[in-house]
């Protein structure tokens, strides 16, 4: 985990940096139908069995967009989670939730996918290519 301060100068750039990417102009669909702030509620559902991680940048996300959403969470970072478990809601402005959702997601679905794979290669052995350990001289 991270504190607010190494989060702020070290997250947050990568962060702001996906979402101006991402929200490019206005969302013309979400304000034609949402024209003020409106509170609404997501639920964080677990697509796929594994490990995750990132809870704390996909928060990150939509608190940065606005200082008063709220992220509550059922699981914790390294927790193994499986399809269609229910792992989190966010709670805010719906037009925010909807302009954060893909960059927020994109995080957690990239760091999870790591440790995913990281946990299934925790008690392999490898070797670098092109080098063997000389066990010989011990």
């Amino acid at each position: 985990m991270y504190d607010q301060v190494t989060l702020g100068l070290n997250v947050d750039p990568f962060i702001l940096s996906a979402l101006k990417e991402d929200i490019t102009s206005e969302d013309v669909s979400t304000n034609s139908v949402m024209p003020h702030p409106q509170a609404g509620e997501v639920d964080l559902i677990c697509k796929q069995d594994g490990i995750i991680c990132g809870l704390q940048v996909f928060e990150r996300v939509f608190t940065l967009l606005d200082a008063d959403t709220k992220v509550e969470f059922y699981v914790k970072d390294g927790d193994r989670v499986e399809n269609k478990q229910l792992i989190g809601k966010v709670y805010g402005d719906i037009r925010v939730l909807l302009c954060g959702e893909r960059t927020a997601l994109n995080y957690l679905q990239r760091m999870s996918g790591i440790a995913t794979y990281s946990s299934a290669l925790r008690g392999h052995r490898h070797q670098a290519f092109g080098y063997q350990k000389d066990n010989s001289k011990q």
